[in-house]
């Protein structure tokens, strides 16, 4: 065999490329430090057992430095046995959460690949290990449909936890999103886990946490029995024969502690963009993402020693939390909406989970008086009512408990008979909902009533769900709210009542008093949303003296993109002009609207030179503002020039005049917002009568790196765009106030402009007339 021959035989051929094949994803790992923060338990207790044997004995016997060396070579072993196993099992663990995929594989002789389609999510929740949260790390628990296990993820670092929930919450929403785009979300408090657009509506002081954990039950009966059992063997002096009893029941009592005190501490109960998140924990911290329409139904319950505090519990239905009955581990995802709130706190829960309902407006029917028997020690406390939205069922004494379903949630109707209540001639009434601490029954009620409560209530379980899905669903009569829009108002729980404003871009809805829905129009592309909030960011630290928007959160659902940003206190200025005819307020309000355009310039661009800041491959620079501008008007007037070229003959002149300008003016980019005017400013009225700008909203695609006399003119020129904006003179005595500010080749320079606007926005029908008259202005 020659040497080719050689070669030729023993290097191997690359393999050859699949086109179209998919690409091979780089999985990741949890943190390294993983192994340590599952293993510290067993090094604590270890060390604890140590340091224990070491203390001398009553003789004054402890551990011999033989003993002690033993000891010491068996924890060495038991501690590297541990790494080993935790490294092992941190090794083998890679996962993959992408825009495509969730998906966690597992094992190191038993592999386990698991792939989760994200809309069987039910809630992600972040959960923080005293060990873990001294590193900074966390648990990300990922709780799946029924029949599939809770998938947690040990242990990333925090700020990449929350992304990863707020992304993997946003697609179980039904919503498409990029894990790109949740790079520049908020971040979260290392001590709460919220953020600055999470609203807290319930936050539980510790003295009431520690006052209902006193006067609950659960703590009377143990402490009692124990406390108890102490003092009687000690008289009798047999203490020693009761200590078999009593561990287990000082084990319960701090197992309590641990459950009711310690795991609820520093509970809070806060509004979120993805529905109730939860937060509580003195050493581990625990975040629970609670969508609200997994919620199937609620429990109130009031202990009898709560009465005179009028103090309550609130506990839920959660789907997907089947497992839960009402009580919590330290770590464990909770069914437990409020661990104890006053009324006002009630009140607020239930106004948001349960909007529009007036649980106090249902008249609530007993059972009646033959029920005394079977049920002697509560047959007073049995009442059900209902409405067109929930069905309420009452009962208890010692604790008396409410528990409330909606009908859209009822999974099913049953009537149970006992031999007694056969006699009797009553029959209790179950309403069924998932596994939980809700347990809604009607129950010793009249057969008859029992039948007719239970026909009637699949009537309106049916009736209320073909309701919920015709909300979600349907597109609406002809001149109503479009479908999308619909469906993206109901998963923020507002309705088309609640629009503050928009135009043809958007529309911009009260979710609270702290923030707004804007909803972009259909066809916004993606990344609008993003270059906006990254703006946002970028101006958080600036003082104008009034507000620009402040973006949230942002998300797509049904088809349509929305961002949640912060609320901004006033009124449009716009509709202060219309109801203000005296001209000294007017002229001093309009002062103030010219200087707050003068201040865009303040705010800081991405870019240098002069650039689009939003839209297609923004933040794109150009050479020249004239360049800049070209381009802007390239976007717009193609599609309307026919129709200019029919009304203004010289159309050609006027559009080289506006180039000749645009090619000598001299100036530096400045951030200008593009389309100032009085619908886009936020005013308050002041005592005297004028008006004070409290907020420059609505940054959009006019956005740019630009003149800043642009803002100047747009001021100016829009001023009359609206019928009643703008009274005789406005204009010119504005005109004459700008040059007076910036000098007199500004006079020619706001002309300039304003045959730019013209052009830009005569492609909108509502505006052309106005935009063919500017036009027909001379540069002067």
């Amino acid at each position: 065999m020659t040497d080719q021959d050689h070669d030729q035989t023993t290097v191997p051929e690359l393999a050859p490329v699949i086109e179209g094949a998919p690409a091979v994803k780089q999985t990741e790992r949890p943190h390294p430090l993983t192994p340590f923060i599952r293993g510290w338990i067993v090094l604590v207790a270890i060390l604890v057992y140590g340091a224990r044997e070491l203390i001398p004995d009553s003789n004054g016997q402890g551990f011999v430095l033989p003993e002690l060396r033993w000891l010491l070579l068996a924890v060495t072993g038991i501690v590297l046995l541990a790494a080993a196993v935790g490294f092992v099992s941190w090794y083998f663990t890679r996962f993959v959460i992408d825009d495509e995929e969730l998906r966690v594989e597992t094992g190191a002789i038993f592999k386990s690949s698991k792939k989760v389609p994200f809309e069987r999510l039910q809630s992600v929740d972040i959960i923080q290990p005293f060990a873990a949260r001294i590193f900074g790390l966390v648990e990300l628990r990922l709780e799946v449909g029924a029949g599939d296990n809770t998938i947690k993820l040990r242990y990333l670092q925090r700020d990449k936890a929350a992304r990863l929930r707020d992304y993997l919450l946003v697609r179980a929403h039904g919503e498409q999103s990029s894990l790109h785009g949740a790079e520049h979300g908020e971040k979260t408090s290392a001590f709460t886990d919220l953020s600055q657009s999470d609203r807290p509506l319930v936050v539980i002081s510790p003295a009431m946490l520690v006052g209902s954990f006193l006067l609950s039950s659960e703590f009377l009966i143990t402490a009692f029995l124990t406390v108890g059992a102490l003092v009687v063997t000690s008289i009798f002096g047999v203490i020693i024969y009761a200590l078999p009893g009593l561990v287990p029941a000082v084990i319960g009592l701090v197992s309590l502690v641990g459950r009711r005190l310690i795991a609820m501490f520093n509970f809070t109960l806060a509004d979120s963009s993805r529905g109730l998140r939860i937060t509580r924990g003195l050493t581990a911290l625990t975040s629970q993402s609670v969508p609200l329409d997994r919620i199937q139904g609620l429990s109130v319950s009031q202990p009898m020693l709560w009465r005179r505090l009028g103090w309550w519990r609130v506990d839920v239905d959660i789907l997907g939390y089947g497992t839960s009955e009402g009580e919590n581990n330290d770590n464990n995802a909770t069914s437990v909406l409020l661990p104890v709130a006053n009324k006002d706190q009630l009140q607020v829960t239930l106004d948001r989970v349960l909007p529009g309902v007036d649980l106090s407006a249902i008249e609530l029917l007993p059972s009646p008086q033959r029920a005394r028997w079977p049920a002697w020690y509560n047959y007073w406390t049995l009442k059900y009512g209902y409405d067109d939205r929930v069905l309420i069922t009452e009962h208890g004494w010692l604790t008396h408990r409410r528990d409330i379903v909606p009908h859209a949630k009822n999974q099913s109707v049953r009537i149970e008979q006992g031999p007694w209540q056969r006699r009797l001639r009553l029959a209790d009434v179950h309403i069924d909902t998932p596994k939980g601490p809700v347990n809604a029954v009607a129950r010793q009620l009249d057969e008859t009533a029992a039948r007719e409560l239970a026909l009637t209530q699949l009537d309106r379980a049916r009736t209320a769900r073909a309701t919920d899905r015709q909300r979600r669903l349907s597109a609406g009569r002809p001149g109503a709210t479009d479908r999308d829009q619909l469906a993206v108002l109901d998963r923020f729980r507002i309705g088309p009542d609640a629009l503050l404003g928009g135009g043809s871009e958007s529309q911009v809805f009260a979710l609270d008093d702290d923030r707004v829905l804007r909803l972009e129009g259909p066809g916004s592309r993606p990344e609008v949303a993003a270059q906006r909030r990254a703006l946002a960011d970028r101006w958080a630290g600036v003082d104008l003296g009034y507000a620009v928007p402040r973006v949230l959160d942002a998300g797509e659902f049904a088809g349509r993109r929305y961002t949640v940003e912060a609320r901004i206190e006033g009124e449009e200025l716009r509709s202060y002009l219309a109801s203000t005819p005296d001209e000294s307020l007017r002229r001093l309000s309009l002062e103030r609207y010219l200087t707050a355009a003068m201040d865009l310039q303040r705010l800081p661009v991405p870019v240098a030179g002069f650039a689009q800041l939003i839209g297609p491959e923004a933040p794109r620079g150009f050479d020249s503002l004239a360049d800049l501008l070209a381009a802007q008007l390239h976007r717009t007037v193609g599609a309307v020039r026919p129709r200019l070229e029919a009304d203004l003959p010289d159309l050609t002149e006027r559009w080289q005049e506006l180039f000749d300008a645009l090619a000598r003016r001299q100036t530096w980019p400045a951030l200008v917002h593009g389309d100032y005017f009085p619908g886009n400013v936020l005013v308050r009225r002041e005592p005297d009568g004028s008006a004070s700008v409290t907020g420059v909203v609505d940054f959009s695609p006019h956005t740019l790196a630009a003149d800043p006399l642009l803002d100047v003119a747009g001021a100016i020129a829009f001023l009359g765009l609206e019928p009643g904006t703008a009274a005789a003179g406005d204009e010119e005595w504005l005109t004459d106030l700008a040059v007076a500010r910036l000098g007199d080749e500004a006079r020619y320079w706001i002309a300039v402009y304003r045959r730019f606007y013209a052009f830009y926005f005569a492609e909108d029908p509502a505006i052309y007339d106005w935009s063919v008259e500017q036009l027909r202005r001379d540069l002067r």
